[in-house]
């Protein structure tokens, strides 16, 4: 049974109008929530196919269960346990969903909100534009870069089922950039994707193509694997090719939303769990922002309460950003060690610094990780061998906008 759809929260009187440029999974969840609390609701995106209201989304989301706010349960399919490998093999303590993509789109069209090919128009004093259109892809970027195929598997009862692997760091040591293995169940079969979790390279096109031809010599190594060949017979359905630009962002939230507002967590790459949780939040912003709440002798407390979250989610952008850096210039040895160490970690704090909302959060489970690693270890050298460089890296990514 679905989860009972959660009411969106309480609105002001007047409605608000808004346009939504880009319609990504952020957008049509950020329209979603808009539509729910009665705002007058217009989305924009110039690459809407042919026949429908929604570009294509041809990339595989998933989140870890924990980061789903209810109201968006309904378009994930079942949790599902997660393995990581590292220097050992353990099942994390919580779980993993892929988002059901025709869920959501078909949420969105039946939500018949007025859709245009076409650039959003600027915000003004009567409406108010929120871009959801993606990271900017600069040469500034950190990137992840992954290449996966999906695959339909025998269904004789004599072969084992896959099992969902989050990462699997086995690759050989030579391997650079390092990159590791995921597994995961997809709606026409299953995923096995070789990543290469962060890298610094160039936005060309080329390049980029480079990576992913290696990164699919990789794959074809681990395809052929006694571990996969007793799998028993597959036929490959389809291939899949991911770039994904980490750490740079359009802007701030709330006129930026999703990966254009930074949401993209540059040492995991994941950005959905983050903008489904905080599409509600986002509006809360708006709707202050225009005066239609906020008013009265609460309004010093209220500016207070917006200091202290802006301030913390600041805090979480900048240690992602350092973290994303350090896992960038390590190689698979290094990291292979360093996610054994962060893996033996309660999975609350684990959870804590993956989903990366809080800046409290995520500083106190960066503090607790070095019990485990200690000040010496090789992940985080650069911080005191290279410390320049490394603030030089993030604070250039941090200020990339285009």
């Amino acid at each position: 049974m679905p989860e009972p759809r959660q009411p969106a929260r309480a609105s002001s009187t007047t409605p608000v109008r808004l346009a939504i440029a880009g319609l990504g999974p952020a957008g049509v969840g950020l329209a979603l929530r808009a539509v729910e609390r009665g705002w007058d609701v217009t989305c924009h995106d110039p690459a809407i196919a042919d026949g429908d209201v929604l570009p294509p989304w041809p990339a595989t989301y998933g989140a870890v269960d924990p980061d789903i706010p209810p109201w968006a349960a309904e378009f994930f399919d079942s949790p599902a346990p997660l393995t990581v490998i590292a220097e050992t093999r353990r099942e994390l303590g919580f779980r993993y969903r892929m988002l059901n993509k025709e869920a959501l789109r078909n949420a969105f069209r039946r939500a018949n909100i007025p859709v245009r090919r076409s650039p959003a128009p600027a915000s003004s004093r009567t409406s108010v534009t929120v871009t959801c259109s993606g990271a900017p892809r600069t040469d500034a970027a950190l990137w992840q870069i992954a290449a996966g195929v999906v695959v339909s598997l025998s269904d004789a009862t004599s072969h084992p089922t896959p099992e969902p692997i989050f990462m699997d760091w086995r690759g050989r040591a030579d391997h650079h950039p390092p990159s590791f293995l995921y597994v995961q169940r997809v709606d026409d079969g299953w995923l096995f994707e070789e990543t290469i979790l962060a890298a610094h390279c160039l936005a060309d096109a080329s390049e980029q193509q480079r990576l992913v031809d290696m990164l699919r010599a990789r794959l074809a190594e681990r395809l052929d694997s006694s571990e996969v060949r007793a799998l028993g017979p597959w036929i490959q359905l389809r291939t899949e090719a991911v770039s994904i630009p980490m750490g740079t962002r359009r802007g701030t939230l709330p006129d930026f939303f999703g990966a254009a507002g930074g949401l993209i967590h540059p040492a995991t790459g994941y950005s959905l769990g983050a903008s489904l949780t905080g599409a509600d939040d986002v509006l809360d912003m708006i709707e202050r922002t225009h005066g239609t709440s906020g008013h009265g002798r609460r309004e010093g407390l209220i500016c207070a309460n917006r200091l202290c979250a802006r301030t913390n989610r600041w805090l979480a952008y900048v240690l992602r950003q350092v973290g994303g850096e350090l896992i960038a210039r390590a190689d698979q040895e290094t990291l292979r060690s360093f996610f054994e160490c962060f893996f033996r970690l309660p999975a609350p704090v684990q959870l804590a610094y993956l989903t990366g909302h809080d800046g409290v959060a995520v500083a106190k489970a960066m503090w607790q990780l070095r019990a485990h690693t200690g000040f010496r270890h090789e992940f985080l050298r650069p911080l005191w061998t290279q410390p320049w460089p490394v603030a030089r890296a993030v604070w250039k990514r941090m200020r990339a906008r285009r």
